[in-house]
């Protein structure tokens, strides 16, 4: 079962520097120079939390959750589970006072918000680790609100990287942690060493819903894309083109195997969605995805992602295998469905 949720701290490291902001990490051991609780103190100003509160009857629900502000602007991620279909948002700081905040932009297909926080105070906001490589066995800590308490913190390690989870999640590679992480620390995020943030936690796999040392949380590099996009258009623009595929992958047997065809490669075309792409341009059932744009499809998984990375208006070439032949399709790219219209698509297909 996976409940929504997640992470850690890496023990590799010598921290030298006696400033946050220049800290390296050396000789694979913990300085006694700076200490978790050091980094917590530096970056928990900009860890807040959420609380949501659905219809207006008495009395309201209520849920909790996390977030953190990533600029001046006071933008706050979190997850999109959190914020989904609710009335009223409110952002605690962790000097305990509330502020409104509002919806700039959400992604249920990566489960991530942007949120922009309703006051015209000052509040510093977190380091991303851009262009910072995770390794397995990296300490890691997390700030976050389980179970609508306030502020914990919990410290793990990095346990698996491109990990995939078995509900969903098409277009994300995974960071799994043995961090400890409950309800409630959802959207919340995960630091390094250095004091910054790696990514968003935002699910546990349990058979219980309690906390057994197996977390999922969002890597910076699919959050940075998600939040741009947010920003600019309050929405996901991924592409699309009608297909619905084979969920089970092939085994690689040839080293080219695009243009062998005794191979067992790519994305099998289950079913075409009617008066899409696909269907305008001639793709067929039990069609084959090998190539999208010299980009070789070895999966499902890989022939969704690469769709949605294509802009929606744009062409696409697409090499195709069909029965014993190869062929080369041009199509244009139309615009994903959101996500409960796209699980509306794959039950009527799928019935």
């Amino acid at each position: 079962m996976i409940t929504i949720f997640p992470q850690f701290l890496s023990a590799q490291d010598e921290v030298t520097s006696n400033s946050f902001s220049d800290m390296s990490i050396v000789n694979k051991k913990i300085s006694s120079n700076i200490s978790i609780a050091d980094l917590v103190e530096k970056v928990s100003p900009s860890v807040v939390n959420i609380t949501v509160s659905y219809g207006s009857n008495s009395p309201q629900l209520y849920g909790y959750g996390s977030g953190f502000i990533i600029s001046a602007r006071k933008e706050v991620i979190t997850n999109f589970h959190l914020i989904d279909n609710v009335d009223k948002i409110e952002i605690e700081l962790n000097d305990g006072k509330i502020y409104p905040a509002s919806i700039i932009g959400a992604d249920a297909e990566t489960d991530l918000a942007l949120l922009r926080l309703e006051t015209n105070i000052s509040i510093p906001y977190l380091s991303l680790a851009e262009n910072k490589r995770n390794r397995v066995g990296d300490w890691v800590f997390a700030i976050g609100n389980p179970y609508g308490m306030g502020q914990s913190v919990s410290l793990g390690i990095i346990s698996a990287i491109g990990r995939a989870r078995k509900d969903g999640g098409s277009y994300i590679d995974y960071i799994q942690t043995d961090t400890s992480i409950n309800k409630g620390n959802s959207g919340g995020p995960l630091f390094n060493l250095r004091g910054e943030v790696i990514g968003v936690n935002s699910a546990i796999y349990s058979p219980t819903g309690a906390n057994i040392g197996i977390a999922f949380v969002i890597p910076l590099k699919v959050v940075m894309n998600v939040i741009t996009g947010l920003r600019n258009d309050g929405r996901m623009k991924r592409g699309y083109i009608g297909v619905i595929l084979k969920t089970e992958e092939f085994q690689v047997e040839d080293e080219n195997p695009i243009y062998s065809l005794n191979s067992v490669y790519g994305a099998t075309i289950k079913k075409i969605v009617p008066n899409s792409p696909s269907h305008f341009y001639g793709l067929m059932e039990k069609d084959i995805i090998l190539d999208i744009n010299g980009s070789t499809i070895r999966n499902s998984t890989q022939a969704t992602r690469a769709i949605g990375a294509l802009k929606p208006g744009e062409f696409a070439n697409l090499i195709i295998r069909r029965k014993n032949k190869t062929y080369k399709f041009e199509i244009m790219i139309g615009e994903r469905p959101n996500k409960g219209e796209l699980e509306v698509i794959n039950k009527e297909f799928n019935d």
